[in-house]
């Protein structure tokens, strides 16, 4: 499931330039990365769902919940 294509790619405000998620294992670097920053909680709760992926099923529902914190956050782009 590590090639899981994110579709739309989630596009993120990041410098110097945005920053495109478009696996379910680019995801999960990105929120990693987060975490060590020192990201709340809600980011902590979405790496657990994209880190326990088993299938199909867990790859979307764990990259809606990611896509929803970044909007939350006001970190997502609109997709190109």
């Amino acid at each position: 499931m590590e090639d899981f294509p994110i579709a739309p790619p989630l596009v993120i405000k990041d410098t110097p330039k945005p920053q495109r998620l478009t696996k379910l294992s680019q995801a999960r670097t990105y929120v990693e990365e987060a975490l060590r920053i020192g990201r709340p909680q809600p980011w902590r709760e979405v790496w657990h769902r994209l880190k326990a992926v088993t299938d199909e099923e867990d790859a979307i529902e764990a990259v809606g919940d990611l896509r929803e914190l970044l909007i939350e956050e006001d970190l997502l782009l609109p997709s190109a």
